[in-house]
């Protein structure tokens, strides 16, 4: 009676490891120790609550006293701090393990915006056509014209000016969504939009809207699965870039809140202590940085590369 059951997923499980992708996985260990300090600052982040040795988050569990420790292997360390502290006595480490949540939180959930808004449009656009097709494309070309951190900048700011004084902190977190989210939709767009205009004309769109099934239906059940391959790769490479462009505005003083840093904030606070020799405030913070960007940005190439049929 088992048999049956276990038989789908060990099907599933041997298609993808017969597969052209996971062959081209395998064979890359950039790619492999990349996925894997992806996931590992991922699982760090989702565990923190669990992992951290202390809450940052949580001002009254801070003291003052504890402020500006060394990491432990430097001269008046403290055990409790492995990275060391900052100047309000927060353990590095935890706080960069809180920090990455909200920084990877942010991305994730931007992204998803900027895919939905861009797909939906694309779709529209190269399906429809017409006046809806100009104009939905030259807004994208003249939000192209200015650069992105730019767009997200200026949409914070109109956001949060939107917002009552003292809602401004309580609602950070999803203003920033919100703005990084808009000025990321433009490569969706333009991607979905340049397979729709070749997929439409195809004979298989054309049988269904023949016997008479709703454009909607087509674009969603026939035309977006094909758009899905770029548009992953896109989704993987903009990861990255939203990652950056919240550590970016939480540095400039308008990401989230102090009381709840980020990566960016906290070398923003480290900033101000790099020069008194206090280094590991925003060395360790940044590095966390790098190393995400830098592991996801590996994936997000490989990924273009090996769903490119050409290059097979």
């Amino acid at each position: 009676m088992t048999a049956p059951m276990t038989d789908p997923p060990r099907k599933a499980r041997r298609r993808l490891l017969d597969s052209d992708l996971w062959f081209s996985f395998s064979r890359s260990p950039t790619v492999v120790a990349a996925t894997a300090v992806a996931a590992i600052m991922l699982l760090g982040a989702l565990l923190a609550p669990l992992i951290a040795p202390q809450d940052p988050f949580d001002l009254s569990s801070l003291s003052i006293l504890d402020a500006h420790v060394p990491p432990a292997w430097m001269i008046g360390h403290d055990h409790s701090f492995l990275l060391g502290s900052d100047d309000q006595g927060r353990d590095v480490l935890s706080a960069i393990l809180y920090g990455s949540r909200i920084s990877i939180g942010v991305g994730f959930a931007s992204v998803a915006l900027a895919l939905v808004l861009g797909v939906s449009l694309g779709l529209l656009a190269g399906y429809a056509g017409g006046r809806l097709d100009a104009w939905i494309m030259r807004t994208a070309e003249i939000q192209l014209s200015f650069p992105t951190i730019l767009i997200a900048l200026l949409l914070n700011g109109v956001l949060r000016s939107a917002l009552p004084a003292h809602m401004q902190d309580q609602l950070a977190v999803p203003v920033l969504i919100l703005a990084i989210g808009i000025s990321g939709w433009v490569q969706y767009a333009r991607t979905v939009r340049g397979t729709t205009l070749v997929e439409k004309n195809k004979e298989y769109v054309q049988a269904a809207r023949l016997i008479g099934i709703h454009p909607v239906m087509i674009m969603l059940k026939h035309i977006l699965p094909n758009t899905m391959g770029p548009v992953l790769v896109i989704a993987t490479i903009h990861l990255a870039v939203a990652i950056i462009t919240e550590a970016t505005l939480s540095f400039l003083g308008v990401g989230v809140p102090p009381t709840e840093p980020s990566l960016g904030t906290l070398i923003r606070i480290g900033n101000d202590f790099l020069f008194s020799g206090e280094w590991w405030i925003t060395i360790f913070p940044g590095a966390a940085l790098a190393i995400l960007v830098l592991a996801v940005n590996l994936l997000g190439d490989w990924l273009r590369d090996a769903l490119n049929p050409k290059l097979r």
